[in-house]
């Protein structure tokens, strides 16, 4: 039954947006693209259903990419209004990027569970592959997108109307296997390896973040964006294609911020599961504040790819730009008490050292101390965050590690107990 709705909702959801963005600019038209924003999220959050036991990095994965495929959406309709075609273009383009790269893992899973045929599952992941590629070719000014996006939509169709028919079920009988020499000592530590996982997720995300925001945050936007309205705007003009990298890269932070927050959950989740709830449902609102300031960088864009003159547009540009910079400074208080939350239940663990609980709270403290100061007074001279901040990048090396420890200490049980078992007597 999830999975006829799931196809039912592939279909609603081609014939809404098809209908609504033919209607662009009316409330029938608006409407329809807000109802196809539930419906993709709605699929998020079935196929998760579905895929979480048997395929659980694949579900994460395909649910916050669904997730930012209809957040994107829906600011598309709100830029269309507000700025202009441009920055629904943007918006639009980046949501199939999420989609494309989203489904990517999606398809292997439903063709390792053997839910598709397989050449089914080849064209869907082809298809999305092109779809990534095309949306981020538009992204760079090359207009592709349109041609590429037609093998993934044709097989959206396809794949809602064969799960309109039989829902998620195997396309061939899936032989049980014996269980191996060593099973139950495997089945021994799958608490550990649950643990495993998400601790290696969490660093995995982490080292991915600092990566994407140093280069998208410092590498682009503060050298880009200058005290001075027409010169920021001069700047933006003649670094383009940059600026829209670098937009594309945060909004990719900000997925990773909530695939951080669950892992960083499932970690905890032993150690007090309430407090780890409400630290990841924390870290997922700063994750939704960051992406709603992020549009503000989305509406620049579209304002520089308008094709207004500088001096036209210049202060228009600053002002989206000064937003961006004062609703992330806001956001960054929920992530100062997700960071005091998980200190305290790195503190409260049996597993991580105590100095690393310290640290990370720390951290915490900082952006914490840093976001309030800032919106107490504009004329906030410190910076604590530029130094506390490594307490998170203690955090990450430290998760890596001990993923790291866990996986080699877990193999050696496992190999010693099929080598007890080899030597017993028949």
């Amino acid at each position: 039954m999830t999975g006829r709705c799931v196809g039912a909702f592939f279909l609603l959801a081609f014939v809404s947006y098809g209908i609504g963005s033919a209607l662009a600019g009316q409330f029938a038209g608006a409407a329809l693209v807000v109802l196809n924003s539930a419906m993709v999220a709605a699929i998020g959050v079935l196929a998760f259903r579905v895929l979480r036991r048997p395929r659980p990095g694949a579900a994460w994965a395909y649910l916050v990419a669904r997730g930012a495929e209809a957040f994107l959406l829906t600011a598309g309709i709100v830029l269309l209004d507000s700025v202009g075609a441009g920055a629904a273009d943007f918006a639009y383009q980046a949501a199939m990027l999420s989609l494309g790269l989203g489904s990517l893992p999606f398809c292997l899973a439903l063709n390792r569970q053997r839910w598709l045929p397989r050449w089914l599952a080849i064209w869907g992941f082809t298809g999305y592959a092109l779809l990534a590629t095309g949306a981020a070719a538009e992204l760079m000014g090359a207009g592709i997108g349109l041609v590429l996006a037609v093998p993934g939509g044709l097989f959206e169709i396809v794949f809602g109307l064969l799960l309109l028919a039989r829902g998620f079920a195997p396309s061939a009988a899936v032989q049980p296997s014996a269980p191996p020499d060593g099973a139950s000592s495997a089945a021994a530590v799958d608490g550990d390896s649950r643990v495993g996982r998400a601790a290696l997720a969490a660093g995995l995300g982490l080292l991915l973040m600092a990566v994407l925001a140093g280069l998208a945050n410092f590498g682009v936007v503060d050298r880009l964006v200058a005290t001075d309205a027409a010169e920021t705007t001069t700047q933006l003009l003649s670094n383009q294609r940059a600026f829209a990298l670098a937009i594309v890269a945060l909004f990719a932070v900000v997925c990773l911020d909530v695939l951080v927050a669950w892992a960083l959950r499932a970690f905890f989740d032993d150690t007090h599961r309430t407090v780890a709830l409400l630290s990841a449902w924390c870290r997922t609102a700063y994750a939704v504040v960051f992406a709603v300031a992020i549009t503000h960088l989305i509406a620049a864009a579209g304002l520089l790819h308008d094709g207004a003159a500088a001096d036209e547009i210049s202060s228009s540009v600053h002002a989206q730009i000064t937003e961006f910079e004062e609703i992330w400074s806001l956001g960054l208080i929920l992530f100062g008490v997700h960071l005091l939350m998980i200190g305290w239940l790195a503190w409260r663990s049996s597993t991580v050292p105590t100095w690393v609980a310290v640290l990370v709270a720390i951290a915490g403290a900082g952006y914490l101390a840093d976001s309030i100061g800032a919106q107490v007074s504009a004329a906030y001279p410190i910076q604590l965050a530029a130094v506390t901040f490594v307490g998170e990048v203690v955090l990450m090396v430290w998760l890596l590690v001990f993923a790291a420890r866990l996986r080699n200490h877990r193999r050696s049980d496992v190999d010693g107990a099929r080598a007890r078992e080899l030597r017993q007597p028949a």
